[in-house]
This record gives structure tokens, sequence and C-alpha cells, in this order.
């Protein structure tokens, strides 16, 4: 499967479809002493990985905390900083398939290294919800959260 790198870090919170040429890394565990994180989807451009243990339910949606590791150094608000890495909290709507940030915050380093340089939130009645198209990266996000969530809230 081909992923189209979605830039979960539009922090004008637009999601840019980008081409990529690498495959979905899925069931790839993720590499280094913190196995919370495991890896969901690969890009040319970024690896993105879900905070196992932060899935949980929230009213009707699901929330959940991901990792992404970007290959490049990308440019931050602040003029001549840049970053590598990315702490996003998401909710999840597993039954229309959308996502939207609710927190992210931005790191020099990559695995959240180092101070952080740009940061962005919204509350809940503000959320953008996006959708996940196949073969992106939020696809992959949005499939593994929805697989292992917990019983979500009905409404009313």
């Amino acid at each position: 499967m081909r992923i189209q790198n979605v830039s979960s870090l539009a922090f004008g919170f637009v999601a840019v479809m980008l081409g990529c040429g690498l495959a979905a890394a899925q069931g790839a565990p993720a590499a280094g002493a913190d196995s919370k994180w495991y890896s969901v989807a690969t890009s040319d451009s970024e690896e993105a990985f879900v905070n196992t243990n932060s899935i949980k339910a929230v009213g009707t949606t699901v929330e959940v905390k991901v990792k992404e590791n970007f290959t490049a150094p990308r440019p931050a608000a602040k003029e001549g900083k840049t970053f590598l890495s990315t702490r996003t909290l998401y909710r999840v709507d597993c039954g229309a398939r959308k996502i939207a940030m609710s927190r992210t915050e931005a790191f020099p380093g990559k695995d959240l290294q180092g101070d952080v340089v740009q940061k962005a939130s919204r509350n809940d009645r503000n959320l953008i919800w996006m959708d996940a198209p196949v073969a992106s990266v939020f696809f992959e996000i949005v499939t593994y959260t929805c697989r292992h969530a917990p019983q979500a809230t009905p409404a009313g």
C-alpha cells in the first residue's frame, strides 16, 4: 500500500496531501526503549507512532497521542527554529473516520528530544475535523486507534 503523507502538523490546522513512496508499516513495533510507541505508518518524509497506553474513549470519540518523526527538519513558527518530531493529541471519530488535532508540540530532535519549539491547541468546541483518506498517514492512525479503542459512550 502506498502512503500519502498527510502533515498532521498543519499549525494552520489544514491537512496538506503530498505523494510519498513507502508502504505503511502496519504492525511494526517501534524501536527504542519506550515500547508504548507503536509504529503505524511510514512515508518518504515521516514515521507515525501511536502511544498504545493513551487510547481512551472521550464521549463519542476516541483520544490518542501520536508521535511523528520527520526525515528532514521542518520550519517552526519562530524564525530560525525547526523541528524533527511532534507529539500530537488527536480526537478520532471512528464512525465518520475523521480526525482532529486537539494539542500538538514540536521538538527540535527526533523522538521528542529537546525543548518545545512550537505548540498549538484547540478546545473541544473548536476542533477542525479532517478526513482520513485511504493510503494516508491519517488513515493508518485512525484505523489503529479505532481497532484498539474502548467502547465510546453513545451521545444523548
